[in-house]
């Protein structure tokens, strides 16, 4: 960014609550006013009111009170409830002690409102698709009124954890509710895809863990939502029969996704073409020689720089 260039204007849809990556997803946006600017938080996935407060509660924590927080979609948009996951701890992720506000609009009208309102507005997406798909069909000129869309979602190339490469499906996001992705992709915004390929490759250790305990004022409670989750997170994907490295106290994905923003340097970008589609019910991004969407899709990442980037 030049010195004279303003911040980006973003809004976040969020599935916050489950995966800590969304809350330091949320306190790195926070933490870079000279590069992004929040304008509105909007939750998917499950009980999203609770979802808005967790995010009310972290913004309450750092002062920006002023940011709307709207809860969406509960459900995927054709296919079962039980697609989207709700593990069970996320009523304790609400901030303690915090009067969080969560406003009576929902999502996807806001999406619609601060795209008309907000000139350049982008549109950041680390959770499910089901409120963007939403707010294309309350507008469906949405993808011409903003600059663009970030996704922490697709799995394009080889995806592995250890020595076990992931099925399609690890890509939770797009693969949650394949039809709202199918459309969200194949709608025409401009695309940028920060893909499992790479989130997967980063992750926050045990010093990291220590450096953001001692970061007021959200990093003590954002430290307490790693260690709830760390321990989730390992009998996941030690069910799935892949190996974590020991100091993996969780998996970066969604703040990877707002670094792009942030620091894309850290980051390789490939313009693909890929066709979204569902195969077997399964939402895949597949890379295409011709045909499909041109978007601009991470391929690799320094994973220590940006996971030190994140945290610092």
């Amino acid at each position: 960014m030049t010195a004279d260039s303003s911040p980006r204007p973003i809004l976040l849809d969020t599935d916050i609550g489950s995966d800590v990556d969304d809350a330091l997803a949320l306190a790195l946006i926070l933490a870079s006013p000279e590069a992004i600017s929040l304008e509105a938080v909007t939750t998917v996935c499950g009980d999203t009111r609770v979802r808005a407060r967790i995010a009310a509660g972290l913004l309450e924590i750092a002062g920006r009170t002023e940011i709307d927080v709207c809860a969406g979609e509960s459900a995927p948009i054709l296919r079962d409830p039980g697609r989207f996951v709700w593990f069970g701890h996320e009523e304790s992720c609400v901030p303690e002690g915090t009067k969080a506000r969560v406003s009576d609009e929902g999502a996807a009208e806001r999406i619609v409102r601060a795209a008309r309102e907000i000139p350049g507005l982008e549109v950041v997406l680390i959770g499910p698709m089901t409120n963007l798909a939403r707010a294309l069909a309350l507008d469906p000129e949405l993808p011409q009124r903003v600059g663009g869309i970030t996704i922490m979602g697709g799995h394009i190339r080889e995806v592995q954890i250890g020595d076990f490469s992931c099925p399609p499906g690890v890509d939770y996001n797009l693969c949650s509710d394949p039809d709202s992705s199918v459309a969200v992709l194949g709608a025409g915004f401009p695309t940028t895809l920060v893909t499992a390929d790479v989130t997967l490759r980063t992750w926050m250790n045990s010093r990291d863990l220590a450096d953001l305990a001692l970061a007021e004022p959200l990093g003590p409670v954002l430290a307490e939502q790693v260690k709830i989750w760390s321990p989730v997170q390992r009998r996941i994907f030690s069910a799935m029969g892949g190996t974590l490295a020991d100091d993996n106290e969780g998996f970066l994905h969604d703040p990877l996704t707002v670094l792009a923003l942030i620091e894309p340097e850290l980051l390789d970008f490939e313009e693909l073409r890929i066709i979204p589609t569902i195969e077997g019910g399964v939402m895949r991004t597949l890379e295409s020689s011709h045909g499909g969407a041109a978007m601009r899709v991470a391929t690799h990442v320094d994973a220590k720089a940006a996971a030190r980037a994140i945290v610092s």
